[in-house]
């Protein structure tokens, strides 16, 4: 029987499990709220509407006798196509019950707590513990982080600096701020929109060492590890998160981090009751420990080919063996090496702050490199770019070399050398000073 495959996504990520799908026979149809979406060009059908709209989306499913359902590289993708393959009667390798495990940070970190895993200290407070000033406002004892004093030597209700503040509900980075000091958390609450806040906000300790990135899939209830990298970050101010400038695979601490990664992996699947499918992790290792910042099933996107480059995996083509040959894709994963031979990295490149492009050249002449395997920029001369946008980056270039060292160097050149100018002249890209940022952990 032919597959009739439902795509959530059709954005530039979804181009090739599109086309892969259509070259295996599947009949495709792509769905998502993006009119203009480049991957509709390759499907046999396309429906725009918004991916939150359940039934909706569920109707068509039965309107095109859709039998598989398949997405990736994004948490809301991955939750409305569960809702809509329950919805629909269509076969999906996670269930409703299980979203909460993958889609609520803090039932992550309370099932990371009870398996005996690390994670960042963290609270839910409110604007009154701040702002009133009075005895009364603080929280009980039992509700301070752990390691914090208790009694009534302070008024502090966290004790934990730096953290991170954003709203209860916030997606991406919105509303997210580095906070030092309760003045700085004071200042956050009177400074930020009610709208965003409703008068409450989460707390969370920054974690330290390098960041990790997991990607794995589970096979009959197993974790196999596909991929682990180095997600490089630098700081922009003292108020803002790290930005992530480069993400590099295989990770330099792969011989030890892998079976600690896959083991913390193995034990949270089996609390969620996973069975099939992808699970990624990003995480931060300190050299002893891992400390689990976020768990998702589906797979990171915008470095998702950068699998390919260092095993010959390539993610789309899993992702369809889930859904068209679960047994070839057994097969495929028996014989994986994760982390596979030579090095590869994806540079991404951000604006951060408010112009119009005159001159990128520097930038377009990345793609003529001879290590360059991959290029995508987001805007042309005479655009208009602003703190972090609009688009995800500025332009993301894909690299391949024989080794670490040469990555390393790499990176360094583009950085030093990489340049957008404005129509006054000035910078409009983030170029960290790689000179002081840790290209390893210490």
């Amino acid at each position: 029987m032919q597959k009739r495959l439902m795509i959530l996504g059709t954005l530039f990520e979804m181009t090739d499990l599109v086309k892969k799908a259509k070259a295996r026979g599947c009949y495709t149809v792509v769905c998502d709220g993006n009119a203009d979406g480049p991957a509709r060009a390759w499907a046999d059908r396309g429906y725009v509407a918004d991916v939150r709209d359940v039934d909706r989306i569920a109707e068509i499913c039965r309107k095109e006798k859709i039998n598989a359902i398949i997405t990736s590289f994004s948490d809301i993708m991955f939750e409305m196509m569960v809702r809509i393959a329950d919805r629909a009667g269509i076969p999906c390798y996670a269930k409703p019950e299980m979203l909460p495990a993958y889609r609520d940070k803090q039932v992550t970190k309370k099932i990371c707590r009870e398996l005996g895993l690390h994670v960042p200290e963290f609270r839910r407070t409110k604007a009154e513990e701040w702002l009133c000033g009075t005895e009364a406002c603080r929280p009980e004892a039992d509700e301070r982080p752990s390691g914090s004093e208790s009694g009534n030597e302070s008024p502090d209700p966290w004790k934990i600096y730096p953290a991170v503040i954003k709203p209860v509900d916030s997606y991406g980075s919105r509303g997210l701020r580095v906070v030092w000091s309760p003045e700085e958390i004071r200042e956050w609450f009177r400074g930020t929109d009610t709208e965003l806040t409703h008068g409450e906000a989460l707390l969370e300790s920054v974690s330290r060492g390098q960041e990790l990135n997991v990607q794995a899939a589970v096979v009959d209830g197993k974790v196999h590890l596909l991929s682990l990298a180095d997600r490089m970050t630098a700081e922009l101010d003292r108020n803002t998160i790290r930005v992530n400038y480069a993400n590099i695979y295989p990770s330099r601490y792969f011989d030890q981090a892998a079976p600690v990664v896959t083991d913390i992996l193995q034990k949270y699947v089996e609390k969620t009751g996973q069975k099939q499918g992808p699970v990624a992790m990003q995480c931060f290792w300190d050299g002893t420990k891992i400390e689990i910042g976020e768990i998702a099933a589906r797979f990171f996107g915008f470095e998702h080919e950068l699998t390919e480059y260092t095993t010959g995996l390539s993610l789309e083509d899993y992702l369809l063996d889930l859904v068209c040959s679960p047994d070839h894709g057994q097969e495929r994963l028996r014989g994986h090496n994760p982390k596979g031979s030579g090095c590869a990295a994806g540079i991404y490149l951000t604006s951060v702050r408010p112009g119009i492009i005159k001159n990128q050249d520097s930038v377009l002449e990345l793609a003529t490199q001879k290590e360059a395997v991959g290029f995508h920029p987001f805007y042309k001369e005479g655009d208009a770019v602003g703190r972090f946008g609009p688009a995800p980056y500025y332009a993301r270039i894909y690299f391949r070399t024989e080794n670490r060292e040469q990555m390393d160097a790499k990176i360094r050149a583009v950085m030093e050398t990489v340049h957008v100018f404005g129509e006054k002249g000035e910078e409009l890209l983030f170029r960290p000073d790689l000179q002081e940022t840790s290209m390893h952990v210490k």
